[in-house]
């Protein structure tokens, strides 16, 4: 079987689950090609995965967007046109027998106008079977138990859903009419035309209806080859660890302020990533690190602080730790808001953060440390996260379309 893989390649957690997967279809004989654009495209080849960049949304377009929440900049129609002339160029060249997609809406039109089967991994929030919209009526009241909110959380998502179809899908459903293809509503751009498979839990991320060919699979995070983190050697286990994780911006002053943390006895790993680190002086007790590896990290940890993307929150869920999360948009608000309702956690955004200051976020975390309940709740459901083993369900579920097809 000959795959292409198309994966947003702006954020790593969309390159590594489709590479996940990608592993054990390699292992049972099946050949893979990435191809996309964005810094991340290059995580699959780290691991001998033959990769081809294709046009795309510039991360900066992306940035932008999502930030400001003018969804509707993403998708222009011109640009659209290119992107998928690109991606059916690709597939008469490399002829695949299916195409994998995560959050590459173009490639489900390619696949359905070049007639190939496409699946797809996917957020249930970035999905049209959601149970809590991004706006949650039900969030918001917190302990009340107010009658009715239920119902109307159900109508906030379908008027969410309508606008997401009408604002930011609008111009892609356009090119698919003028290619002769029907339209798609809302998230259904992000589907496959065969397969969809929700890289979550019904426990954390719940659904209201499931059509028969969108499944769970369970969290798939990035594994890893990296060497075990150097902080490893200078850690007491006698004194609690918090992991960062937050990216590059803000990095000095976000450093400066976890020296507090270490002030009162809380060790501190931060995960840097490709920022600039020869200018940033850590104080004692604050450990930098560039990329890691997180599962030799996180059973020496305590706490996990992230911006709340799925990719992340799982890897603490699955070690049993508790959350800060610092969201910068909306997709990463719906996990925080989340972490917070069920306990596991704090959640703040980014904005909040600017204008309380820094000092807020440490708070945080020492409470999040203080209060034995966040630790608990995430070990109670450490096993429903670990109890998936997603990539193995998904190329096994691919196996069986490509087999009930040659048949």
């Amino acid at each position: 079987m000959r795959i292409v893989a198309l994966p947003n390649a702006h954020a790593l957690a969309h390159v590594s689950r489709l590479l996940e997967i990608a592993k054990v279809l390699r292992q049972r004989g099946h050949e893979v090609l990435f191809a996309g654009h964005g810094k991340y495209l290059q995580v699959a080849s780290w691991d001998d995965f033959a990769t081809r960049e294709l046009p795309y949304i510039t991360v900066e377009q992306v940035v932008h967007a999502v930030r400001t929440q003018k969804l509707w900049e993403l998708y222009r129609e011109q640009e659209l046109k290119g992107f998928i002339a690109a991606e059916l160029a690709l597939f008469a060249e490399y002829q695949p027998d299916l195409v994998l997609i995560d959050n590459r809406p173009t490639a489900r039109t390619s696949a359905d106008k070049a007639g190939l089967n496409s699946a797809s991994v996917l957020n249930v929030h970035m999905s049209n079977y959601r149970s809590i919209p991004f706006f949650s009526y039900v969030q918001l009241a917190g302990k009340l138990r107010l009658p009715g909110l239920n119902l109307v959380d159900r109508l906030e998502n379908r008027i969410e859903n309508a606008v997401y179809d009408r604002l930011v899908m609008g111009g892609l459903n356009r090119v698919r009419r003028k290619m002769g293809l029907a339209p798609l509503y809302a998230y259904e751009h992000e589907e496959g035309n065969k397969l969809s498979f929700l890289a979550d839990i019904p426990e954390f991320n719940p659904v209201t209806r499931l059509p028969e060919q969108v499944r769970y699979i369970g969290p798939m995070t990035w594994r890893n080859t990296l060497p075990a983190p150097s902080c490893l050697e200078h850690l007491q286990p006698d004194r609690p660890t918090a992991y960062f994780t937050l990216g590059s911006e803000g990095l000095e002053e976000l450093v400066m302020q976890l020296g507090v943390l270490a002030e009162r006895g809380i060790q501190v790993v931060v995960a840097a990533g490709a920022a600039d680190l020869s200018q940033v002086q850590a104080p004692a007790g604050v450990f930098l690190e560039q990329y890691i590896n997180t599962d030799l990290l996180l059973p020496h940890c305590d706490l996990v602080c992230c911006h709340g993307g799925n990719g992340t929150l799982y890897q603490a869920l699955a070690h049993g730790l508790p959350c800060v999360v610092v969201a910068t948009h909306a997709e990463q608000h719906y996990g925080g808001k989340r972490i917070q309702q069920l306990g596991l956690g704090r959640s703040t955004t980014l904005k909040q953060l600017r204008k309380q200051g820094m000092s807020s976020l440490v708070e945080s975390v020492r409470q999040v440390l203080d209060t034995p309940d966040y630790r608990a709740a995430a070990r109670a459901l450490m096993p429903k996260v670990q109890a998936w083993n997603g990539a193995e369900l998904a190329a096994t579920a691919l196996e069986n379309l490509l087999a009930a097809g040659d048949g």
